[in-house]
């Protein structure tokens, strides 16, 4: 990524609540990355997110807030022509504010830059919310699998071209 970039966060009633800057994952993100996966369901292994700053670091992006991780995402090239969206994640206390759209934004710009074609994700079933960003940001939903995720709840696979 080239620099950073900013934007400026609204409160419920529309007022500027902080600015948050969109840059690469660093090691120093590590504990922060950790604590916000396990806030947001993830339940991820803390060695995914060291496998991914070591092999994919220019689609390991952060949204820093006030000196604080408000979001992540965590994306890879799957194959020369396709990007995948692995994982998004925002605090709670930043949800609907923009933030998780900002960060696809600047990884689907990373991918373009990468001569990256399409760009595939899942999401879970029940998450409507996540859903409406991703049409929102123009991703259709490609096909459905069942009981995919370990609990049994099934994924809506969408895509979109670059």
């Amino acid at each position: 990524m080239e620099g950073v970039a900013e934007m400026t966060v609204m409160d419920a009633g529309g007022a500027p609540k902080g600015n948050i800057s969109i840059r690469r994952f660093e090691p120093r993100d590590f504990s922060e990355a950790v604590a916000l996966d396990s806030e947001a369901g993830g339940g991820h292994d803390p060695y995914l997110l060291t496998y991914f700053y070591e092999n994919y670091p220019t689609t390991f992006l952060v949204a820093e807030k006030d000196g604080e991780i408000a979001g992540m995402v965590l994306g890879f090239r799957q194959t020369p022509m396709e990007g995948r969206v692995f994982w998004l994640a925002v605090r709670s206390g930043d949800r609907g504010r923009g933030v998780g759209g900002r960060l696809l934004k600047e990884l689907l710009e990373i991918f373009r830059r990468l001569g990256v074609m399409e760009v595939i994700l899942e999401v879970r079933a029940a998450n409507k919310r996540a859903q409406s960003l991703y049409i929102d940001l123009g991703f259709e939903i490609y096909t459905t699998a069942k009981n995919y995720y370990p609990d049994g709840e099934g994924a809506i696979i969408m895509r979109r071209s670059l």
